[in-house]
């Protein structure tokens, strides 16, 4: 399952969760239990399983450098 980051718009907490797709408009706040939270882009990661390469790449997200 993938991994979702959301700010709270009530306490400002920022948090991660792992959901489902169908699951994710039903996330509550983790700090205030609020339903009002909105989806922050993160950053991923591409797997490309060839032999001789690192295996993975960066993209996008706070922290990552760039992509």
């Amino acid at each position: 399952m993938p991994i979702y980051e959301f700010k709270c718009k009530k306490c400002g907490n920022q948090f991660e969760i792992i959901t489902s797709f169908a699951q994710k408009d039903k996330v509550t706040c983790s700090k205030c239990d609020s339903k009002e939270v909105e989806q922050l882009i993160s950053g991923c990661s591409i797997n490309s399983g060839s032999k001789g390469f690192d295996g993975g790449s960066s993209c996008g997200g706070p922290g990552s450098g760039g992509g």
